[in-house]
C-alpha cells in the first residue's frame, strides 16, 4: 500500500520540477538578453559565464533527478495491486492509479469527477464510505471492508462473474499548512481472505450442527440400551460397543473430509474387530458406492448390531461360521442400493422373542429416514437381513 507521505512527496517533486524548468527558461532569457546588450552578433550563440555555467549545469542535473524519481514513483504506483485514487475534500475522484483504473472498468474520463462514495453499490457500503471520508478529513484514518459490483454479477463493471472485496483505507494528504487538501483512498483487494473467513464460519455451523446432530444420536442410543438392557453391566457393555462403533464410523466419515464414504471403507471398519485368524470369517463384495454421514452413521451402528449379535449366538460364535455382507445397484430411472447381510455355518438359529436395539434402529432410522425396505429374517442355518433404499436418499449430505 502506497503511504500518504508518498503521495505528497510525488506532488511536491512535480511542482519543484515545473518550478525549475520555468528558472531554467528565465536564465537562458537573461543570457540572450545579455548577448543582445554586448552586441553579440545574430545567430550566434550568446557566450555563457561561468557563474551562469555552473548554476545552468546545477540546475538540469537537479531537474535529471527531479526527473528520475518522478519516473520512479510512476512506476512503484504502477506496481502496486492496490487501487489508489485520490480524492478532493468533498470526495469527488481526483486522480487513480493504473490498478485504480482496472478496478473501476472504466477509462479515466468516466471517473474523474465522479463521487468516489457512490461508486459503492451497497447502500449500507456507501454510508461507510461517507464515514471514512468524514474522518479523514478529520485528520484521522477512515477504514472499512465492501464488495465491488452487485450481488451475483462481478467487479465494479468489470463484467467478471465474482464479486471482489476490498478493504479500503481513507487518509488525509497533509498541504503546506498542515491541513488536509485533499484525501487519499487505498482499496487493497482481499477476496480470496474473505472467501476463507466465509468458508471458515460456514464450516463452523457445519460442525456446530453435526455435533448436535450426534449427541443427540448418542443420546437415543443410551436411552435404548438401557431400556432393553437386563443389568446395568450389560447396558454399559452394550453401550460401550456402540459408541465404539459410531467413532470408527466418524473415522471412516473424516477420512472422506466428512462429504462421504465408501460403503465398502464402512463395512470394513465395523467389522475390523470380528476378523480372526480363519480365513473368509467375513466376505464383502460390492460396487464402489459413495454414502452421506447421516447413512454412514445409521448403517455403522445396524451392522454393529449385527455383527455383535452374530458374536454371541450366530456365526461369528463358532470357527465354522461365515458372514456375507454383499451389495449392488439396481433401477433404471432411479438408482436402488441394496445391501445384504447372511449368516451361515453358525449354530442353529432361534428367532428372537421381543425386538431388540437393532431391529427398532432398523426400523425406524433406516425405513423412516431413508424410505427404504428392510426384511429381517431368522432362518435355522443363519440371520438374513436384506434392505434396499434409494441411493439418493443414502448419498444425502446432510448429518
Amino acid at each position: 500500500m502506497v503511504a500518504p507521505d508518498a503521495e505528497r512527496a510525488f506532488h511536491d517533486e512535480t511542482a519543484r520540477q515545473h518550478t525549475i524548468r520555468e528558472e531554467i527558461a528565465r536564465l537562458r532569457a537573461l543570457l540572450r538578453d545579455a548577448a543582445t546588450a554586448t552586441g553579440q552578433p545574430r545567430g550566434g550563440e550568446p557566450p555563457i559565464a561561468p557563474e551562469w555555467e555552473a548554476r545552468l549545469a546545477t540546475a538540469e542535473e537537479l531537474n535529471a533527478r527531479l526527473r528520475a524519481s518522478e519516473a520512479f514513483t510512476a512506476r512503484l504506483l504502477a506496481a502496486s495491486r492496490d487501487s489508489i485514487q485520490v480524492l478532493a475534500l468533498d470526495g469527488t475522484v481526483q486522480w487513480l492509479s493504473e490498478s485504480g483504473r482496472a478496478a473501476a472498468g472504466s477509462p479515466d474520463e468516466a471517473v474523474i469527477g465522479t463521487a468516489w462514495a457512490s461508486s459503492w453499490p451497497e447502500p449500507g457500503d456507501r454510508t461507510a464510505a461517507e464515514v471514512a471520508l468524514a474522518a479523514a478529513r478529520s485528520g484521522r484514518t477512515g477504514r472499512f471492508r465492501a464488495p465491488s459490483g452487485s450481488r451475483g454479477s462481478g467487479g465494479q463493471g468489470s463484467g467478471s462473474q465474482d464479486r471482489r472485496w476490498w478493504d479500503v483505507v481513507v487518509s488525509a494528504i497533509q498541504g503546506p499548512d498542515g491541513h488536509p487538501e485533499r484525501l487519499l483512498a487505498v482499496a487493497r483487494d482481499v477476496t480470496e481472505a474473505h472467501r476463507a473467513e466465509e468458508q471458515q464460519a460456514l464450516l463452523m455451523e457445519e460442525m456446530a450442527h453435526r455435533v448436535k446432530n450426534t449427541l443427540a444420536l448418542v443420546q437415543a442410543v443410551a436411552a435404548q440400551t438401557l431400556r432393553s438392557a437386563p443389568t446395568l453391566d450389560a447396558a454399559m457393555e452394550a453401550f460401550n460397543g456402540r459408541l465404539m462403533a459410531l467413532s470408527d464410523a466418524h473415522d471412516v466419515l473424516i477420512r472422506g473430509a466428512w462429504a462421504a464414504a465408501d460403503l465398502a471403507a464402512v463395512v470394513e471398519g465395523v467389522m475390523a474387530p470380528h476378523i480372526d485368524a480363519v480365513a473368509g470369517r467375513v466376505v464383502a463384495a460390492g460396487p464402489s458406492v459413495s454414502l452421506g454421514p447421516r447413512s454412514v452413521l445409521t448403517l455403522s451402528l445396524m451392522l454393529h448390531e449385527l455383527a455383535t449379535n452374530a458374536a454371541k449366538y450366530g456365526a461369528l460364535s463358532s470357527p465354522a461360521g461365515r458372514v456375507a455382507v454383499t451389495w449392488d445397484l439396481a433401477g433404471d430411472a432411479e438408482a436402488v442400493l441394496r445391501l445384504c447381510w447372511r449368516e451361515s455355518g453358525g449354530p442353529p438359529v432361534v428367532p428372537p422373542t421381543r425386538g431388540g436395539f437393532g431391529s427398532r434402529l432398523i426400523e425406524r432410522s433406516l425405513v423412516h429416514s431413508f424410505g427404504g425396505r428392510v426384511s429381517l429374517r431368522f432362518p435355522p442355518e443363519g440371520a438374513v437381513m436384506e434392505l434396499e433404499a434409494p441411493l439418493a436418499a443414502m448419498q444425502d449430505g446432510t448429518a
